[in-house]
Order: C-alpha cells, then structure tokens, then sequence
C-alpha cells in the first residue's frame, strides 16, 4: 500500500524545487518516487522543464523583457508625441515628389485631410500598442487569465478532496 501524501512531503517538494532541485533529487532527498514527487509539483503548481534549474536565468530574462517593454513603451509615446506635434504645428511641412522626380518642400497651414488621417491612424496604432505592453506588465493580459485559472483549478481539487475524504470518515 501506498503511504500517503504529507504535509511535510509538500513541504519539502516545494523547498527542493525553491533551490533548483530536479525532480529525481528530490525524490531521493526525501525517500519518495518520482512520480509522487511529479505529484506533489502538479498540484502545488511547480513545473520540472527545467523551470527549477533555471529559475534565475528566466527572472533575469523576465527583468530584461520588462525593462525592454519600458523602453518600447515610451518610444512608442515619442512617435505619438511626434506625430501630434506635426500635426498641430504652426505650419505643416511635406515632401511631394513631382512628375519628374524632383521633390518639392510644401508647407500649409493646416495638414491635407489625407495626412491628417494617417498621422492620427499612426498615433492610435503607437497608443494602442503601448497600452497592450502595460498590460503586460500590470498582468492584466492573457498570463494573468491562465494564473487565475490555474488557480481557481488547484482549490476546486482542494475541495473536492476534502470532500471526499469527509464522506469517507462519516
């Protein structure tokens, strides 16, 4: 027979895993099978692809993400600022190539109708994209959706293990 699951297995797993331990050092740290190890993890949530053992190389590749989003993030406000800038300027300024080639400087009062409407389709685009990197950050975007998930899944099999191991008890 099986010896059950204890509190201090699980605590155990999820201190092994904390250091970088892989899945078959744990078992033999703590004199269980792999697969109750591969147990344990699944349902703390820990992962062996490797996670484990590279978890400070991803938290240091997710820090460079993050800052490299930053980054994005205000050059994409710039390019916005920019173009508002143009737009509302006192004098509008462009470059029309004429029919034979040579360029002619252009300057109006007011944008044509058409570069107006590029220029804010670009400035909604540079908006839109630095609003879904903030997201990213915030955790307001897809990841968050499949922690929450995740989550919600591990306490329904919480609950219905009590469950079950209250109607066998009565």
């Amino acid at each position: 027979m099986r010896e059950p699951i204890t509190d201090d297995d699980r605590d155990q797993v999820r201190r092994l895993h904390a250091k970088g331990k892989s899945r078959n050092a744990i078992a033999r740290a703590i004199g269980r099978s792999a697969s109750t190890v591969s147990k344990i993890a699944r349902e703390e949530g820990l992962r062996f692809e490797g996670g484990a053992r590279v978890a400070p190389a991803t938290e240091a590749r997710q820090l460079d993400l993050a800052e490299a989003r930053r980054l994005m993030i205000e050059r994409l406000y710039r390019r916005a600022a920019a173009n508002l800038d143009r737009v509302e300027a006192e004098q509008y300024v462009r470059v029309e190539l004429l029919p034979t080639g040579r360029p002619v400087r252009l300057v109006s009062d007011e944008p044509p109708a058409q570069d107006e409407r590029h220029h804010s389709q670009a400035i909604g685009s540079y908006l839109t994209s630095a609003a879904r990197l903030v997201e990213i950050d915030a955790g307001t975007g897809a990841g968050e959706v499949r922690s929450m998930l995740t989550d919600l899944a591990r306490g329904l099999r919480d609950a219905f293990s009590d469950d079950e191991g209250d109607a066998g008890e009565g």
